[in-house]
């Protein structure tokens, strides 16, 4: 299910309009694995950069190996700071371009169903300044899935003919 997932919203978000601000569009969408947080010793990635966090799933097992849960995905969207000087500074507008790009995102993700899962929702934002170079906003999208890899087979069975009498 998380694969199937992932893979929707890699596909849905690459197709993210380029802008003057972002002539790339999303040129790079990966798991998240705290990148942010080893850039010291960690990949190099291209920004803007999303990252899809999947927190933890409480599954209902349902009949047959179905299972039914809630999945809760942040999205790290990793931007270039732009260093300004108060709301006149003539680089304000490129700093504030962040948030075009979010507010496509969200509309990219905003229903965004697949086979399996319902339509996407949006539950958080947050904002991360605390990377010297980077900023780091976190979109936190919720959907409901069914999982049906663990299903077993539907195997039809015969039955003989049974004649039931009634007692006299």
């Amino acid at each position: 299910m998380r694969k199937a997932i992932f893979l929707a919203i890699a596909d849905a978000l690459s197709s993210i309009e380029p802008t003057a601000a972002f002539p790339e569009g999303v040129p790079y969408i990966d798991l998240w694995n705290d990148q942010v947080n080893l850039l010291g010793g960690g990949s190099v990635f291209e920004t803007p950069a999303i990252f899809v966090e999947f927190e933890q799933i409480d599954w209902h097992q349902q009949n047959t190996g179905a299972r039914r849960g809630d999945i809760a995905v942040r999205l790290h969207i990793v931007t270039r700071a732009v260093p300004v000087h108060g709301h006149k500074d003539k680089r304000m507008a490129e700093a504030l371009a962040v948030f075009d790009l979010i507010n496509s995102i969200n509309a990219k993700m905003q229903g965004l169903r697949g086979e399996g899962f319902a339509g996407f929702q949006l539950t958080t934002s947050a904002t991360n300044h605390n990377h010297t170079e980077l900023v780091e906003n976190v979109e936190r999208l919720v959907t409901s899935a069914q999982d049906c890899t663990a299903m077993r087979p539907f195997k039809p069975v015969s039955v003989a003919s049974v004649a039931i009498s009634s007692p006299k």
